[in-house]
């Protein structure tokens, strides 16, 4: 059922909001009591010039939120205001409905109306949903590698992973990002046209396991196969998605040290495969 004409999207600013905001982050991601952000520091950050964007089905008394976005201001390294998304997540039954995309496009408008033109945030390497998310839909950029970013998070989706995750650079005003919020852009391959930098093979119940990677590849585009749906594989062997993590971890931060960066998810099939491009940021956001 199409339920994305029936969504609102505006800010929170008020107790009621923050309290939606709570139960919503336990029933997305199965945050016990500890772990979520709760009403009164999301105050704080919106006091302070942070942003708390809900997706609402409809308007008037008994509405629920069914999505948010949560982000804070900040400073890049090299001294660059930023909004940094801490949190992003659509209710189950509502996902795959453009509820997330329309999210993601409301912030970009609210950030550029604070005259700060760059979003960031983090997501996991191995999760090609993201991946596909971030990079062929939103026009984002992975620039860096980090290796288990928030220790042990404790919920259920991360329980028994490392948290490695990418930094994607959201660059709001590039041709790049306007092309892809125009059109959503996927990479035009075929496995066999660019060098894979890892063997995988397939096991008899069906996923598929790494045989380790190349290290020493310089061509200009390069694809690292991740598993087609990480959340299943770790559900259904734990040790093999730790397999999956380790060698990602080793090959993708040894290609973006070199220079490399992601832009791209390519799917064939059932397979799913990181595109690498060797080439400076800003050519890159220059499109397509």
């Amino acid at each position: 059922m199409e339920r994305n004409a029936d969504v609102v999207i505006e800010p929170v600013h008020d107790g009621p909001g923050y309290r939606a905001c709570e139960r919503l982050q336990k029933e997305v991601w199965g945050f016990a009591d500890a772990a979520v952000i709760p009403d009164h520091l999301l105050h704080m950050v919106v006091g302070a010039g942070g942003l708390l964007l809900g997706a609402f089905d409809g308007i008037g008394p008994g509405r629920e939120m069914v999505g948010f976005t949560l982000s804070v201001v900040g400073l890049t390294e090299d001294r660059r205001l930023r909004h940094h998304s801490l949190m992003a997540a659509v209710r189950p039954g509502w996902q795959d409905q453009g509820v997330g995309y329309r999210l993601k496009c409301a912030q970009r408008e609210h950030v550029l109306a604070q005259e700060i033109d760059l979003i960031t945030w983090t997501f996991d390497p191995l999760e090609s949903r993201n991946a596909h998310f971030n990079l062929n839909k939103l026009g984002g950029v992975a620039t860096r590698y980090l290796p288990n970013y928030f220790g042990e998070l404790r919920d259920v989706r991360n329980q028994g992973l490392a948290t490695d995750r990418f930094l994607c650079q959201w660059h709001l005003t590039s041709p790049r990002v306007r092309t892809h919020l125009a059109r959503e852009t996927r990479p035009d391959l075929a496995l066999g046209e660019v060098e894979t930098i890892n063997r995988t093979q397939r096991l008899p119940s069906g996923v598929r396991a790494p045989l380790g990677f190349r290290p020493d590849l310089t061509a200009p585009n390069l694809l690292f196969e991740i598993p087609s749906d990480l959340q299943a594989l770790r559900n259904a062997d734990l040790d093999l998605a730790r397999q999956w993590r380790l060698e990602a971890r080793r090959a993708l931060t040894s290609y973006l040290d070199e220079g490399y960066l992601v832009t791209a998810l390519f799917r064939e099939g059932d397979r799913s495969f990181l595109v690498l491009e060797r080439r400076p940021l800003p050519k890159v956001l220059e499109g397509p």
